[in-house]
């Protein structure tokens, strides 16, 4: 029993030790870093990629086309 009661003691202790900061790292402050703005870079507006994806699909589709050359339709 007294066993019980050493290491219940010792929880006790690490316990309010670490809850009071006795075994928290300690707070250090970084200094702060100031981001320098950067240019833009000239390239393709931003509408320019879509549209040729569209495209793309479009003619896609188009090509696939299961069109029957005669109009009429299957029985």
């Amino acid at each position: 029993m007294k066993k019980f009661w050493v290491i219940l003691g010792a929880l006790i202790v690490a316990g309010v030790s670490a809850y009071a900061g006795g075994l928290a790292d300690a707070i250090t402050e970084t200094a702060p870093v100031i981001a320098e703005p950067v240019a833009a870079e000239s390239g393709m507006p931003g509408w320019v990629v879509p549209a040729v994806i569209i495209a793309l699909l479009v003619g896609v589709a188009v090509a696939a086309g299961d069109d029957d050359e005669d109009g009429s339709l299957p029985n």
